[in-house]
């Protein structure tokens, strides 16, 4: 408190140790062992290859990927992952290094909203709910595991919430016309880039998010005569256009029918790649994906009274944060629920959604401190729900081993695993934060620091085990991967074709530096090898995939060989090129 007191007399110092505070904060959750793993196959694999390809060709309208054009996601994502290999030199952490930075800019921007949304109230309350909510913002493991993944999922969940950030900012500032200036230009920019990094979704929910919210406020009219809409519209379009009217013009129908058509409309009202689910499919992900804030985030819904309209209305725009993030919430969650293709990523952007709504239960604003139903039972059942969530994974941490052994693709992993003493860290980090969550149910009083044992566990996680457990799988998961790809690359001759079989590792593309044909079986391969007649290939997959390569004569040759990983080179026999059938696709057969 002291420390706090000397501070606050002075500003800059104060200004300056949360600065460095939100910089440590960052690099423990996104660039602590940043590119200490190789490219992860597959998305993250491909959608790396297609920036790398973008600066090789110095084309930067049409993205390719495997030599051929790809219209699956739109841009912006390529061109950070670009920009940064021009910077940095190709490699994995400069891949993601512009994903790193853009969940860390959420990080940064919930602090700064959270506090400028308490001005007045006493610094140190401030802190406390900045910094809370910063933690939780920073520390789950979904903003954690794709603030490490170059894939366009971060880049289109960090833009959108920042141009929500930037609404709520310009709506809840009706005093303060600079901040409102600032909202009003923050949120058509990031819709702008949202939109750029995965298309018309990037507008239709931030957009259904403020509709749905100022509906609810019974303010829908009234903000909207207030905003700058020709402003802010020039703005979205100066920014979101013309990259999608060059790649029109450009590629004319293949990329209006591929985007559009395909990879939107198509992915949203139809099962795309087997990636179906239920209407609840995505209820267990949001409770995993926010570990283990989730477990108080039904606690923190109830306590917002959401089903009385009235108590919302009566607050302060600046204490309505928390409705507003319900909102936020529920609509990306109803939104996906009701798409045909689902995938776990896809609700990423509710994430700082869940996790400010929890910070704002344990440390509400100021404003919106009204008498609110009796909480404190419910939260000590879930806080013991919590405790024993820890002891059950300190447990599974300690057993990791025996699963791993199950995986044939990786013999020695679990052996490695064992003898690094790792699991036994983990499981020690997790009974010890288990012990202070039950220490701390037990105490008589306020249970507003709850969150304490979590967040320094998770914190112990990736200061302690990430660094030795990061390097331990490169060796033991990636790098086989890797080096027999680059092998691959220096090995085939320029006419001789390079394909994969079995599992469909994209990385083999961008570490080959060269064209992958995808196979997902022999048979298949050899399908391709009928309709193509080469005089040999390069052929790289699982020792247990390649087994049925050489039955119908020819000749087999193994190069190279890490852990169950084979490169071969293999010269079809007579038999092998004989008749003709059509050529599977690059996706594999």
């Amino acid at each position: 408190m002291l420390v706090i007191s000397s501070l606050q007399a002075r500003p800059a110092r104060l200004a300056l140790v949360t600065a460095a505070g939100l910089l440590l904060l960052c690099w423990l959750a996104f660039f602590n062992h940043l590119g200490t793993l190789s490219l992860m196959d597959k998305t993250e694999a491909l959608f790396v290859e297609v920036g790398r390809e973008m600066l090789l060709r110095n084309d930067w309208i049409t993205p390719h990927w495997n030599g051929e054009p790809f219209f699956d996601y739109p841009v912006w994502g390529y061109w950070m992952v670009a920009l940064s290999f021009r910077l940095f030199g190709v490699s994995a952490w400069a891949a993601r290094l512009p994903v790193a930075l853009m969940a860390s800019l959420v990080v940064v921007a919930g602090f700064v909203l959270l506090w400028l949304l308490a001005e007045g109230e006493a610094t140190p309350a401030r802190l406390r709910r900045s910094w809370l909510g910063a933690v939780l913002l920073a520390l789950n493991p979904a903003w954690v595991g794709w603030g490490r993944s170059s894939v366009t999922d971060m880049f289109l969940s960090s833009a959108i919430t920042l141009s929500l950030f930037g609404f709520f900012l310009a709506y809840s500032q009706v005093d303060r016309p600079v901040l409102r200036r600032v909202g009003y230009v923050v949120m058509p920019v990031f819709s702008a880039i949202a939109v750029l990094a995965k298309g018309p979704v990037g507008l239709v929910l931030p957009g259904a998010v403020i509709v749905v919210f100022l509906l609810c406020q019974a303010q829908l009219l009234t903000v909207l005569r207030q905003m700058p809409m020709l402003q802010m519209a020039v703005l979205f379009l100066a920014v979101g256009s013309p990259w999608y009217v060059w790649a029109a013009k450009v590629n004319g129908a293949d990329f209006l029918g591929g985007f559009f058509g395909f990879s939107n409309l198509q992915r949203y009202t139809s099962v795309l790649y087997g990636h179906s689910g239920p209407w609840y499919f995505y209820l267990p992900w949001c409770v995993i994906l926010l570990l283990p804030w989730s477990l108080f985030l039904p606690l923190a819904m109830v306590r917002l009274r959401y089903w009385q309209l009235g108590h919302w209305r009566r607050q302060l725009r600046t204490a309505q944060l928390a409705p507003f993030c319900l909102v936020w919430f529920l609509v990306v969650l109803v939104f996906f629920s009701v798409a045909s293709t689902k995938l776990a990523g896809y609700i990423l952007p509710l994430i700082p959604a869940g996790a400010l709504l929890v910070a704002l239960f344990w440390q509400p604003l100021p404003a919106a401190a009204a008498p609110l139903p009796a909480t404190d039972r419910w939260q000590k059942f879930f806080g013991w729900l919590n405790a024993l969530l820890l002891a059950v994974m300190a447990t599974a941490a300690v057993m990791a081993p025996r699963w791993a052994a199950s995986d044939p693709a990786y013999p020695g992993f679990a052996k490695a695993l064992n003898s690094s003493g790792l699991p036994m860290l983990l499981g020690v980090l997790l009974a010890v934060a288990a012990i202070a969550m039950v220490v701390q149910l037990l105490r008589r009083g306020p249970l507003q620091h709850l969150w304490l044992p979590d967040a320094a566990a998770f914190a112990g996680v990736l200061l302690l085990v990430v660094p030795g457990l990061a390097p331990l799988m490169e060796r033991e998961r990636q790098q086989p991967v890797r080096e027999l790809a680059v092998l691959a690359g220096q090995l085939a001759g320029p006419q001789e074709p390079l394909l994969v079989v079995g599992y469909m590792r994209y990385s083999v593309v961008f570490y080959s530096g060269r064209p992958v044909q995808f196979f997902g079986s022999v048979k298949g391969a050899r399908r391709g090898l009928r309709d193509s007649q080469p005089a040999s290939v390069l052929v790289f997959g699982e020792q247990r995939k390649l087994e049925d390569l050489n039955t119908e004569g020819g000749q087999v040759q193994t190069l190279a060989s890490r852990g169950n990983h084979r490169l071969l080179r293999y010269v079809p026999g007579p038999a092998a090129v004989k008749g003709s059938e059509p050529r599977p696709g690059g996706a594999g057969s």
